[in-house]
């Protein structure tokens, strides 16, 4: 994974207390304190159990030891590694090798899956963790062929034993890896509490995009704790007077933080979190722990901006290299993306052949022979190829002169360098993508406002806010003000945001395209069943209204619903699977596609375009007072034309007998002549 740009200041200032439990000023703060810092007992250490993500790794035939490393808590020593290697596209006949410090784990053929089981030691660590080389030996190294397999390593499960130590100071709790982080929400948080947890969950998915987040009641802490894997952090948000203070202890038998304070304050120093600055932090209690949120990027973005700081491709037959680009690294929505890129490579043989070619998404964006020792090429990226999330390939081929890749003694070497500082991408502000959810993050820039409704407790909706502020943050590379603001100011701005707890009237409001009451899809197929007058259901929406793009989180149910499936599926609950749901997709926003995600008491959520409801019964009420109109009108326009015809027909039997009258009375005086 390429590194990720962490900007942003932060102010510390360390009061070396000793750390002690911590007690709430406020009923606001429901949580328990955290204990003073001790040792941590590894009550959990399979992580298969926990919604954690230890990442994946890919090799391709020939290619050098593609590492991935997999942390482990201090105190803590690895016993065994598990995991699944596939082997895609056309396999290469030859090995799969995973190793760890040089030492083999697996060894095997390459074809289909395989898997991955083998005990490993301290002695496989480098600084707490275990870093795994996968490589993908072909028998035969024909270099002058491009490569059509891969193999990948991903599911993968550390055992570990002994005794998780607690960290000391707060800068040691924000260790360099977290696999997950709970975060307690109490029953009626108060304001300034539900914003400090918004801005900690954003801030923590900034820190540590591959952990999994938790937000739960006080009461379930426990339970939950004991779920999570070694090394995980509990964070907890209290409301009291004074200045904001950060507190180390321990919760649950885990590593716990608790942050207290009041206000602009408590969200600030929970944002704090984010930074990496923090290593200031050296004592078990920090104040004034603050943090800025930084510009919005540029739209011109250099390879090194991008997180490519070197980039080399060397060697005949075919190299590779693959930079990924998101539209949220230009610092918002762009609908046109130009290409510069420049370089130096080595001069090419007489005879020999070299070639530079940039895939854009796969798609072949230019081509260019190479000659002397540089390059410049510029492209254009066209509009429909920009997807939320984007890959930038080069592919260096070359062949020396005689086609012999393998070369003889003596072969003058092929090498490829991009100037990743000359090298850029520009890009222009739009919207390449259709309304919808891949348009998220990025039309957000640097700031999330989001609001609460009617639609769900306070708590359901800190917890539902909380998680896609985090599923959002995820995906988006800079640090986002996460705000909590109102329904009516998030609606009556031009800021896209988040509005959640949604009730019927203020969707309708908002320009919900689905309007929070029954509906039936056009196709059956579609959902397990028509959402009707008993069904309740949960519906996450994005669209765009009034030149900005929203997310909408509410749910219905009938008034005539039982009360029994009311109470365990009400919309609030609902909207909770929803929110749970996205958080859990691997591929993030971009994976998402349409517009519509709607869960119901039974099954799992399902994907829809809103032009796929029926029109609901309300829309349908609403067209009544126009359509008795119509009638009315329709049956005056009938009843004038039934007159008419009446009319016309007693005209021609008053024009009939006339007609009749004289002929008889021309008839009678012939007769009488």
């Amino acid at each position: 994974m390429l590194s990720r740009l962490r900007a942003g200041s932060v102010v510390l200032t360390c009061a070396l207390l000793a750390a002690v439990p911590f007690q709430p000023a406020t009923a606001a703060a429901a949580a328990p304190a955290a204990a003073p810092a001790e040792r941590v007992a590894a009550t959990h250490t399979n992580p298969t159990t926990a919604n954690a993500s230890l990442g994946s790794v890919s090799a391709m035939p020939g290619q050098s030891g593609q590492e991935l490393a997999v942390p482990v808590a201090p105190g803590l020593q690895p016993a065994r590694i598990t995991g699944s290697i596939a082997v895609t596209g056309q396999p290469t006949t030859g090995t799969i090798r995973v190793s760890a410090q040089g030492r083999t784990l697996l060894e095997a053929p390459a074809k289909g899956t395989i898997a991955l089981d083998a005990p490993v030691s301290a002695a496989d660590l480098t600084d707490h963790q275990l870093v795994l080389a996968l490589e993908y030996n072909p028998a035969v190294r024909d270099v002058c062929t491009a490569t059509q397999s891969t193999a990948t390593l991903s599911s993968l499960s550390l055992t570990t034993q002994g005794t998780e130590t607690a960290p000391t100071t707060v800068a040691e709790f924000l260790a360099p890896s977290v696999p997950a982080i709970l975060i307690p929400v109490p029953a009626e948080p108060a304001t300034d509490v539900s914003a400090a947890v918004l801005a900690a969950s954003a801030a923590m998915a900034h820190r540590y995009p591959d952990a999994a987040l938790k937000l739960v009641p006080p009461q379930d802490v426990d339970a939950q704790a004991a779920a999570l894997p070694a090394g995980s952090r509990i964070i907890t948000l209290s409301s009291t007077d004074g200045p904001a203070s950060t507190t180390l202890g321990t919760q649950a038998g885990r590593p716990a933080l608790t942050i207290t304070g009041t206000g602009e304050g408590l969200r600030t120093a929970a944002r704090a979190l984010a930074d990496t600055k923090s290593a200031l932090a050296d004592s078990a209690t920090v104040t004034g722990m603050t943090a800025t949120v930084p510009a919005a990027a540029g739209p011109e973005q250099t390879f090194t901006d991008l997180g490519a700081q070197s980039i080399r491709l060397a060697g005949y037959g075919t190299q590779e290299t693959y930079l990924g680009v998101n539209q949220s690294q230009f610092g918002g929505p762009v609908s046109a993306i130009s290409l510069q890129l420049r370089g130096t490579h080595t001069a090419i043989p007489t005879g020999g052949q070299a070639a530079l070619s940039v895939y854009w998404n796969d798609y072949l964006l230019s081509s260019q022979t190479l000659d002397g020792d540089t390059f410049d090429l510029t492209a254009d990226v066209p509009a429909g190829h920009i997807q939320s999330r984007n890959g930038l390939r080069l592919r260096l081929t070359a062949l020396p002169a005689g086609g012999d890749c393998s070369g003889p003694a003596g072969l003058l070497p092929m090498e490829l360098t991009v100037d990743t500082t000359g090298s850029k991408l520009t890009a222009q502000r739009g919207d390449s993508i259709k309304p919808g959810f891949a348009r998220f993050p990025q039309v957000l820039g640097t700031t999330l406002p989001i609001a609460f409704d009617a639609g769900a407790t306070a708590q359901q909706n800190t917890i539902n806010a909380a998680t896609l502020a985090f599923s959002l943050q995820r995906d988006n590379d800079a640090l986002l003000d996460v705000r909590l603001t109102t329904p009516a100011a998030l609606l009556d701005s031009s800021d896209s945001g988040l509005l959640v707890g949604a009730t019927p009237s203020t969707a309708d409001q908002a320009g919900a395209p689905l309007r929070l009451a029954g509906f039936r899809t056009v196709s059956s197929k579609d959902i397990e069943y028509g959402v009707g007058t008993t069904a309740p259901y949960g519906a996450l929406e994005a669209y765009e209204h009034n030149g900005r793009n929203l997310l909408l989180l509410g749910g219905w149910a009938p008034d005539t619903a039982d009360a029994t499936a009311k109470a365990a599926a009400t919309p609030g609950t609902l909207q909770a699977s929803l929110a749970s749901y996205i958080q859990q997709q691997p591929g993030g926003w971009s994976s998402l596609s349409r517009n519509l995600l709607v869960t119901q008491t039974t099954g799992t959520p399902v994907l829809l375009e809103t032009n796929a409801i029926t029109p609901q019964a309300e829309v349908t009420d609403g067209f009544r007072p126009l359509a008795l109109w119509l009638a009315a009108a329709a049956a005056a326009l009938i009843l004038a034309a039934g007159t008419r015809v009446l009319l016309r027909r007693k005209h021609r039997r008053t024009a009939r007998a006339h007609a009749d009258a004289l002929e008889q009375a021309a008839a009678d005086t012939a007769h009488g002549q």
